[in-house]
Order: structure tokens, then C-alpha cells, then sequence
């Protein structure tokens, strides 16, 4: 594998979009939390994906596809390998029809919202407040008040990248990535591109109440003024992850400046200067609590990301 730099240079000969060395991860992500990432590519559309892979066909080399950072934790060591940040320039979103939307998955999943709910299209007025893209909405098959981005997809673009005709564009079905609650089927080896969406007809002036419904909800609920990576742990089935952690008497619980928030207690947040040892850790202490407590063992929902080594 090339070094670093000798990389980034092969790289940025090849693309149109910004390569950047030792890239300062807490910059990128909700958290405001991380060390630096080895390299950061930010492409500026489906050639530069494209022209990617055929470099990482060729490399050995760790890759993260990242959009808006709102559901990761990065060390605080960083990550070694390369990040893929997929933004503004993969965010285009156009209507085929009444109903059918064709959308990049560097798109806000409140952009799409705002726009579907203007036309009076209906199934994810709900998921408003939600700070991701698309594509990381759709990896985790996100969700909120009984909807879910996967009911209203059709099919997915992925690009893959691998040896000889692994490698390029590919067209998935909603068989094939699987989707469920907050996980679907995606390789290591793939990152989403584009979706088509199908939208249910419905009235404006409800859809708009709904989505503002939506959003009073969760800045009642949730603690949106403070930097955090939202839902830390996933629901168990038929019970609340938040609801579970309170009763153990966790709310404000801290480790240094990562606070479990005193508004809802499935969300950790950052007071100032946390690091991602001292959140990792009170995640620990939760999991311990809840297991100890209550008999059930939490999921994360949030993905750690970076090298770990024993930062615990």
C-alpha cells in the first residue's frame, strides 16, 4: 500500500473534490469528538466515486463512507485508512413524478422531508429533526413515530469496489439490502450512491403539521442544544432503551465531560471537552447498569469508528 501522502496525491490526480491529510474528525461529526482520519476524500460526484474505487481496487487499504457524522463515534487516536465523506457535491434530488423521487445520499434527511411534505407527499413527515443523510438514514434504516425511511424506498444505487467486475455501479432491490429496524444488508466493500423513493398523496396542510408535530416532540424530549451522536443504544424489543437507563437512576450520570443527558436518557452528551474514551466509557457503565438491574443487554446504535486499542 502507498503511504499516506503518496495516496492522497494519486487521489486528488484523479478527482475533482477535496483530499486532505490527517483530517480532524471532531470537526465532522455531531459529537464534535475524534482524532484525525490518515486521509479524507470528499467526492464531488458519481465520476469521482467511480474513479475512487478503481483506486481502491488496487489498494489494501481500511475505508470508512461516512455523510454528516451524526451517528458515530471516532477515537480519539483517530482512524487510520482512508474516509469517504459523502456531502453537497452527492446531494441532488429530483422528482420523477408526482410520487417518485430520485435523490443522492449526501442529501439532509430534512431537506427530503421538507420538500416532499411542500408537495403534498407523505411517509416520512415524521423522521423531521433527524440531523443525517440520506444514505446513513438508510443504512441504519432510520426511524421515528412509527415510520421508517425503508417503507418508502424502492431501490438503491450502491458503488463497490473489489477486484475485476466487483468493482463499479450497482442497482440493489429492497430484498437484497434487507432492511430492519436500524441495520440493513450493506458489504464493507459498498456506499451508497442514490435512491428512488415512492411517496404517498396526501394533504400539505396536514403532512406540515405533522412534520412540525415531529420536531416540537424532540426539542421537548431531547437535549438538541448540546453536541451528541442522538440514540446511543437501540430499542429493545417492546421496551425503551431511555426509559431503561433512567430507571437504573443514570440520568447526569458523567465521566469527565460525556454526560448522560438529564432530558432523555438514551442520549450522551458532550459538555465542553469530552473525550471519546470518557463517552465510550459511560456507554460501558449503562450497558453494566441496565444488565445488572433490569436482565437486558443493550445494543449500541451509535457505531465506534477509529483505532480503540485499550482506550477503555
Amino acid at each position: 500500500m502507498k503511504g499516506k501522502h503518496q495516496l492522497a496525491e494519486a487521489i486528488g490526480r484523479r478527482i475533482k473534490g477535496r483530499v486532505r491529510v490527517d483530517a480532524p474528525m471532531a470537526a465532522l461529526t455531531t459529537f464534535r469528538i475524534g482524532g484525525p482520519a490518515d486521509l479524507l476524500v470528499e467526492p464531488m460526484g458519481t465520476e469521482d466515486l467511480l474513479r475512487l474505487t478503481e483506486i481502491l481496487s488496487q489498494e489494501d487499504i481500511e475505508v470508512l463512507v461516512m455523510g454528516r457524522g451524526s451517528n458515530l463515534l471516532v477515537s480519539d487516536r483517530g482512524i487510520r485508512g482512508l474516509v469517504i465523506r459523502i456531502g453537497r457535491g452527492l446531494s441532488r434530488l429530483r422528482f420523477e413524478s408526482k410520487d417518485l423521487v430520485d435523490v443522492e445520499a449526501g442529501c439532509s434527511v430534512n431537506r427530503l422531508v421538507r420538500e416532499t411534505v411542500r408537495r403534498g407527499l407523505g411517509g416520512i413527515e415524521r423522521l423531521f429533526g433527524i440531523p443525517g443523510s440520506l444514505g446513513g438514514a438508510v443504512r441504519m434504516n432510520a426511524g421515528a413515530f412509527g415510520q421508517e425511511i425503508g417503507e418508502r424506498l424502492q431501490e438503491a444505487w450502491v458503488v463497490r469496489w473489489g477486484p475485476g467486475d466487483q468493482s463499479g455501479l450497482f442497482k440493489k432491490g429492497t430484498h437484497e439490502l434487507n432492511l430492519r429496524y436500524r441495520d440493513c444488508d450493506l458489504d464493507r466493500n459498498e456506499m451508497f450512491l442514490k435512491f428512488k423513493f415512492r411517496f404517498i398523496l396526501d394533504d400539505p396542510q396536514l403532512l406540515e403539521e405533522r412534520r412540525k408535530e415531529a420536531l416540537f416532540w424532540r426539542k421537548e424530549r431531547q437535549p438538541l442544544g448540546w453536541p451528541s451522536a442522538g440514540s446511543v443504544f437501540k430499542n429493545p424489543p417492546g421496551m425503551s432503551a431511555g426509559e431503561l437507563i433512567e430507571r437504573c437512576g443514570l440520568k447526569g450520570k458523567s465521566v469527565g465531560d460525556a454526560v448522560i443527558s438529564e432530558k432523555h436518557a438514551n442520549f450522551i452528551i458532550n459538555q465542553g471537552r469530552a473525550t471519546a474514551a470518557e463517552v465510550r466509557r459511560l456507554m460501558e457503565l449503562a450497558k453494566e447498569e441496565v444488565f445488572r438491574r433490569e436482565g437486558v443487554l443493550l445494543e449500541e446504535e451509535i457505531r465506534l469508528v477509529g483505532e480503540w486499542g485499550d482506550d477503555l
